[in-house]
C-alpha cells in the first residue's frame, strides 16, 4: 500500500467512496437519515419512518433480466424506499432513469396476477434524489429541483402520491447566500466544497466553525463526518478511488483528444471505438454523443453492436 499517494484526497462524491461510506444502516443509517430529510424540507416533506437499511450499489432485475442499479437504496420502517444516485458526469436523462427504476420497483413488490391498481397500492413510497455536480436547469436557481407526475389540465393533481423526485443542484451552493443555520445548505456546502476544492471533509469542517458547531447538534452530520474519515484512511477504498480517479483522468484525456481531432472527420473510427467504450461502461447515450460529436443514429447504431 505504499505505493497510494499519502496525500490523496478522496472526495465523497467518487463512487467508491460512496459503495465503502454507506455500507449499511448500522454505520450510515442516522447520516442518510439527515441529508435526505434536509431535501425533503425544501418540498416541506420528510420521511414519516426511520431508516432500517441501507444498501450501495443495489440492483433491480425485472422478469426479463433487464437490470438497473441506483447508487445508494434505503429503507424506513414506514415502507419507504429514498434511493440516491450521484453524477458527476452531466446527464439530462437522468430523471428517465429514475423511472426506469421505479418501474422495476413497481413490478418487484406486485405478485403474478395483480392489476394495476393493486400493483400501485402495493408499491413503497419512493423518493429519488439525484446529486449532482452540474445544473439540470439553467431557468431556475434553486438549489433542489422537485418534480412529480402531474396530471396537467386544471384542477392540476399528483397522478402518484407515493412517487416524488429531488434533483440537487450542488454547483448552486456558490450562489447562495451563506446560511448554516439552515440543515441543506451545510450538507450541500460540505459535499460540494470537498469535491470542487479537492478538500477533505475534515479541512471543509475545520475552515467553517459554523459546520463545527452543525456536527456537534445533528447526529445524523456527525456520523457522515466521522464515517468519511474512516473510509479515507481505509487501504482498500484508497486502491479502490486511485483506480477510479486515473480511469476518469484516462478516459478525460481521451475524450479531449477524440473532441479535436473529430471535429473534421479525420479520425472518425477513433470516436467511434471510443463511443464503444463508453457504452460498454453504460455512460448515458447523451453523455456520449457530447463526448464524441457522433450523431444520435450513429451511437444507437453503435449500442445496437453490443451483445
Amino acid at each position: 500500500m505504499s505505493s497510494i499517494d499519502p496525500n490523496l484526497v478522496l472526495s465523497p462524491l467518487a463512487d467508491p467512496v460512496v459503495n465503502a461510506m454507506y455500507a449499511n444502516a448500522e454505520v450510515a443509517g442516522l447520516a442518510m437519515e439527515s441529508f435526505i430529510n434536509a431535501i425533503l424540507a425544501t418540498d416541506k416533506e420528510k420521511l414519516n419512518g426511520k431508516i432500517t437499511n441501507v444498501t450501495p450499489q443495489s440492483s433491480y432485475i425485472s422478469t426479463r433480466n433487464r437490470s438497473c442499479r441506483v447508487d445508494v437504496d434505503n429503507g424506513t420502517d414506514a415502507n419507504e424506499k429514498a434511493i440516491i444516485e450521484i453524477q458527476i458526469n452531466p446527464d439530462f436523462g437522468i430523471m428517465t432513469r429514475n423511472l426506469f427504476a421505479l418501474s422495476h420497483i413497481l413490478t418487484g413488490t406486485s405478485t403474478k396476477g395483480d392489476k394495476i391498481a393493486q400493483m400501485v397500492s402495493k408499491m413503497p413510497r419512493v423518493i429519488f434524489i439525484n446529486i449532482l455536480d452540474y445544473n439540470i436547469r439553467e431557468d431556475n436557481v434553486e438549489i433542489v429541483q422537485p418534480y412529480k407526475i402531474l396530471y396537467t389540465k386544471e384542477p392540476q393533481k399528483i397522478a402518484i402520491p407515493n412517487f416524488s423526485g429531488y434533483n440537487v443542484q450542488l454547483p448552486r451552493i456558490v450562489e447562495m447566500n451563506p446560511d448554516f443555520t439552515n440543515n441543506l445548505y451545510c450538507w450541500a456546502y460540505t459535499l460540494y466544497t470537498a469535491h470542487a476544492e479537492n478538500k477533505t471533509v475534515q479541512e471543509v469542517i475545520s475552515m467553517t466553525p459554523d459546520l463545527q458547531e452543525y456536527a456537534e447538534i445533528d447526529a445524523g452530520y456527525q456520523q457522515f463526518c466521522e464515517r468519511y474519515q474512516y473510509v479515507s484512511s481505509d487501504p482498500e477504498t484508497r486502491t479502490e478511488y486511485r483506480l477510479w480517479f486515473n480511469d476518469r483522468m484516462r478516459e478525460e484525456g481521451e475524450k479531449e483528444w477524440i473532441i479535436q481531432t473529430t471535429r473534421n472527420e479525420t479520425k472518425k473510427e477513433d470516436a467511434i471505438a471510443f463511443a464503444l467504450k463508453l457504452l460498454k461502461r453504460n455512460r448515458p447515450i447523451e453523455e456520449i454523443i457530447e463526448d464524441t460529436d457522433l450523431s444520435l443514429e450513429e451511437v444507437m447504431a453503435l449500442q445496437k453492436t453490443i451483445v
